[in-house]
């Protein structure tokens, strides 16, 4: 009696435990099979190249045809092996004399590699002649720029307020602004494309008047900008992978903040007791009200540089002009705080730049057209 039902208790406990290990056993076999299935698809594909290129050495171009496009169909192949494959091919059909299909070949092995270029042991000039029949350059490209930014501001027309104050001082910028930012490019034609940047910099500015050698007055602005250009730009190969350009165009810039300070120096004399004191006031404006929001510029730039493959790093220089001016004329005087206890008013100022950097970018598509 014990016996049997040790038995049975022991046979139960293996029927349970075969159910738990039976699932992932499956999964083993499965994923085994999978594996040597792979395998086997691939040295089948290995097999088939190393087939068509001994058919191909010994002449036998129909089934070496026939090959290589079953091969292309069946296979899951890697660029570099499709590339090898899609060049022979091409090869073969030149040898049949079928050149409709030889271009084709071509054309979808230039798709497959856009940087493809024939050995230079390649033995069969007919194929050679094919490839050079088709243009390649980029389409989309994205980089970033790292430059360096010098702004200026030229007064157009001066205001005053003291007559016996110089309202013709300059506007003097602090520093030189580095930048980053994003450039687009997109090559409509070999050697010409459209290109705009996208740009956010933040700059500020002084003015220091003095009306007597004891009565100051200082003003600094800070400024803040988005600024969106749209140029053509122009490339002159000068030899393999280097290559110079020009560029001229337009800008878009929106002006986001204006926040202006103002301080004043001058001893007030007491009119009962005759005594001095210094008189000292500051005070902080917003002065976006102030400012036309929306303004605009010309530019001009050259750069030369060297691209390998999708990869491009060029030196950069551009210059920006300003068009109309960031003050508004219908509100100079608006701040009274400013027009009458600090005697500021401003100038019709355009605002121009100097811009010296590098740029890094990429291609992210290619356009393959047959040009002869």
């Amino acid at each position: 009696m014990y016996s049997t039902c040790h038995f049975e208790r022991s046979r139960e406990i293996f029927s349970i435990g075969l159910r738990d290990v039976r699932p992932h056993f499956y999964i083993l076999i499965l994923f085994s099979i999978c594996c040597f299935s792979t395998m086997s698809a691939q040295n089948s594909c290995e097999q088939n190249m190393k087939q068509a290129d001994e058919l191909y050495a010994g002449g036998d171009y129909d089934n070496c045809v026939q090959l290589l496009e079953k091969t292309l169909e069946d296979c899951d192949l890697s660029k570099k092996k499709k590339e090898i494959i899609l060049e022979l091919l091409a090869k073969a059909y030149l040898e049949q004399d079928n050149l409709v299909q030889a271009e084709k070949t071509v054309y979808k092995l230039l798709k497959n590699n856009p940087l493809y270029e024939s050995k230079e042991n390649n033995d069969h000039e007919n194929f050679d002649v094919l490839v050079k029949k088709f243009d390649i350059h980029p389409q989309f490209s994205i980089g970033l720029r790292n430059t360096g930014m010098q702004p200026q501001f030229k007064s157009t027309k001066t205001y005053s307020i003291l007559d016996d104050l110089d309202y013709n001082v300059p506007y003097q910028t602090k520093k030189t602004v580095l930048l980053y930012y994003l450039i687009l490019e997109y090559e409509f034609k070999k050697n010409l494309s459209l290109n705009t940047d996208i740009i956010n910099f933040n700059i500020s500015y002084n003015r220091s008047f003095t009306r007597r050698p004891d009565w100051k007055m200082n003003y600094m602005e800070q400024l803040s900008f988005i600024e969106v250009p749209l140029y053509l730009k122009k490339y002159f190969f000068t030899e393999k992978n280097v290559s110079a350009y020009a560029s001229l165009g337009v800008g878009y810039m929106r002006m986001l903040q204006a926040k202006g300070t103002a301080d004043i120096y001058y001893p007030d004399e007491d009119i009962y007791t005759g005594h001095k004191t210094d008189y000292v006031s500051v005070e902080v404006a917003d002065m976006l009200p102030q400012r036309n929001k929306n303004s605009y510029e010309w530019l001009a730039g050259i750069g030369v540089g060297f691209k390998f493959k999708n990869l491009g790093i060029y030196f950069n220089a551009r210059y920006s002009g300003g068009i109309n001016s960031l003050t508004s004329a219908a509100k100079r005087y608006d701040n009274n705080v400013l027009v009458n206890d600090y005697f500021y008013v401003d100038n019709s100022i355009k605002m121009n730049k100097y811009e010296i950097g590098l740029s890094i970018s990429y291609t992210l598509k290619n356009v393959i057209k047959k040009v002869r």
